[in-house]
């Protein structure tokens, strides 16, 4: 039985039929697939549908286009399914970093079958307008995914969006029409912004940092990421850089009331540690006065 295992362990697909030697589905490719025998252990079907959000797996037969699966699992399978043959059938299991509400592994195995992919050109094919096109939409579903709370979810659909517009680099060697570029250029900050925000949730503040200074580098004074950044400054105990940016966007936009919190939380950490340093001079004359 010829078996293929993700270099990460979470996926396995065993043949259960040989498909017939050909390229098999890459990103954006359509395929029409059937889906059998959906076995989850760890959790009821219903509750693995509601809690792990999936969209493909139930057993009937679709169509999928490799590269919009909004959900772990949906990811996952997509990526078993990049493995097959035309006419293939395997049996694919996936291990899910989700646990139970008893605390179980969430492990789950049907049996898929590939009739068919529409080929799609590869992304070193597609045309700088493609790539914003595609990216359009993944940030779109994105900030979707975003507003039902789906934060992860959300995260890897800027981050494709961005992996696209990557390919573009660097941009003033493709001699676009104007108003693409401006186009690109504008997505690829939102982007860096979203990423930014996604990243706040879980604080990951150096990641913050680094996703804002690629947009001031283009954007100096973009308010969502100097308030961002300012924020992680603060957060990491760099007072002195959280107070210069929060301070920035107030003066920017003097009615911010949230910047305006944080600046005055921050400002008044700083005024207290320069009143220490100041102090310990103080202390530091009198001991060493002759």
């Amino acid at each position: 039985m010829d078996i293929w295992e993700s270099r990460d362990k979470t996926i396995k697909k065993e043949i259960l039929k040989k498909g017939i030697f050909s390229r098999k589905p890459i990103e954006y490719c359509e395929c029409q697939i059937v889906i059998q025998d959906v076995h989850v252990s760890g959790m009821s079907i219903k509750d693995f549908k509601n809690q792990l959000q999936t969209e493909i797996l139930d057993d009937k037969k679709k169509m999928i286009r490799i590269g919009d699966a909004n959900s772990e699992i949906d990811r996952k399978l997509e990526r078993g399914i990049q493995m097959m043959a035309i006419g293939e059938e395997s049996l694919i299991t996936i291990y899910m970093s989700a646990l139970s509400k008893e605390g179980e592994k969430i492990i789950v195995t049907c049996i898929v079958i590939l009739n068919y992919f529409e080929p799609f050109k590869a992304i070193w094919y597609w045309t700088p307008e493609e790539k914003y096109k595609i990216a359009l939409k993944h940030k779109e579903v994105g900030v979707k995914l975003f507003k039902e709370s789906r934060y992860i979810d959300a995260f890897y659909k800027f981050s494709k969006a961005c992996k696209i517009l990557i390919t573009l680099e660097p941009i003033f060697d493709l001699n676009l029409d104007t108003l693409l570029e401006e186009k690109i250029n504008t997505l690829r900050i939102i982007l860096y912004n979203n990423l930014a925000g996604c990243h706040m949730l879980y604080e990951n503040h150096e990641h913050i940092i680094k996703l804002c200074n690629k947009i001031l580098e283009k954007d100096r004074d973009n308010i969502k990421a100097l308030y961002r950044r300012g924020v992680a400054y603060g957060k990491l105990k760099d007072i002195e850089n959280a107070v210069l940016d929060l301070k920035k966007v107030i003066t920017l936009e003097p009615h911010n009331a949230t910047a305006k919190e944080q600046f005055l939380i921050y400002n008044q950490k700083l005024q207290e540690a320069n009143q220490k340093y100041k102090d310990m001079i103080k202390r530091m004359f009198k001991t060493y006065k002759y």
